[in-house]
């Protein structure tokens, strides 16, 4: 009993630390995103337009909502690396600096494993 009370407690901190390191990003991205003032375009077609010569198609921005609303649902469940993979996008698409995941991220490639 007091093992999986254990293994469930530090579960539990597992997730919360890799959401505070999930969360700082999203939070700094949509920080990134408001400071570019985009005003909506009236039709899906339509441009998005912004400060420093910001443009977007209505329809993308609307995509990169959605992209917002996955990486804060992952981030929620604890994914940090698959939250961090859909900010990233959304960086790329704003053209605002993306961030290098942590090592500890790449364990998805193994040099010498095929």
């Amino acid at each position: 009993m007091k093992s999986s009370f254990l293994a469930a407690a530090m579960l539990v901190a597992s997730v919360g630390v890799a959401q505070a390191a999930c969360q700082s990003e999203i939070d700094k991205t949509k920080h990134d995103w408001r400071a570019l003032k985009l005003e909506p375009g009236s039709k899906p077609t339509s441009l998005s337009k912004g400060v420093r010569g910001h443009e977007h198609v209505q329809a993308a921005v609307t995509s990169m909502r959605y992209h917002l609303h996955e990486a804060q649902m992952l981030c929620d469940e604890g994914k940090d690396h698959e939250a961090l993979l859909h900010v990233n996008v959304i960086r790329a698409f704003l053209d605002l600096p993306e961030f290098q995941h942590p090592a500890s991220h790449r364990y998805l490639y193994k040099e010498g494993k095929k």
